[in-house]
């Protein structure tokens, strides 16, 4: 077990799962919006070949997301999220203001480089996504403003086997709970749907 350097609340254990939830700021509805989506798993995907954690279970709701990973001994949840909200707010912000956008690269972190050409990959893919997003808005567009998370995040520790799946099923079925779908079976940003390179088998 180790205690968070920078705050008395944050508790970690080792090969622990945690249940994660992150914000938008202001509850901002950014992710009605598919080309977020789409690129949140992306940053998704890529994190965790970086970070190298398991990840179980996802959902993508309108102004919040929620995550079910198993950290290892390497990177702690507060690193893997830290990376996965600065990266995602740098190429989303990227995409929505592409004139004299400049973005760093992810090599520079240090630590990457036998990660260039997966690097290399995720970043044509974010060009691919700008273009769509410009193509939908113009290249001067004023539907969203700079993209900022809520501060922190929150974090359940995994009780046991009853405790993940009661999270699991609720990840599942938040999209029709917060009334964005009807069927929670049928919705498109969810781990229960697919996305089955993404996501790690849990054994009891």
């Amino acid at each position: 077990m180790f205690l968070h350097k920078n705050s008395q609340k944050r508790i970690y254990f080792e090969d622990a799962i945690y249940f994660v939830t992150i914000c938008t700021q202001g509850r901002f509805p950014l992710f009605k919006e598919e080309i977020f989506c789409e690129l949140f798993i992306k940053e998704l995907r890529l994190c965790k070949i970086l970070k190298q954690f398991r990840l179980f279970g996802f959902v993508i709701l309108f102004d919040h997301i929620h995550l079910l990973i198993q950290p290892d001994d390497k990177y702690n949840v507060s690193k893997i999220i830290q990376f996965l909200k600065r990266h995602f707010s740098r190429d989303i912000n990227y995409i929505m203001s592409p004139e004299g956008a400049i973005r760093e690269s992810r090599l520079r972190d240090g630590g990457y480089q036998c990660f260039v050409k997966i690097i290399n990959n995720h970043d044509n893919k974010i060009k691919i996504l700008q273009n769509q997003f410009v193509q939908k808005y113009g290249i001067r567009q004023f539907q969203f403003p700079k993209f900022q998370w809520q501060k922190s995040f929150f974090d359940h520790y995994i009780r046991g086997g009853n405790d993940f799946f009661n999270h699991l099923e609720y990840i599942w079925r938040n999209p029709e709970n917060h009334g964005i779908i009807n069927n929670f079976e049928k919705y498109r940003y969810s781990s229960y749907n697919g996305y089955n390179d993404l996501i790690d088998y849990f054994e009891l």
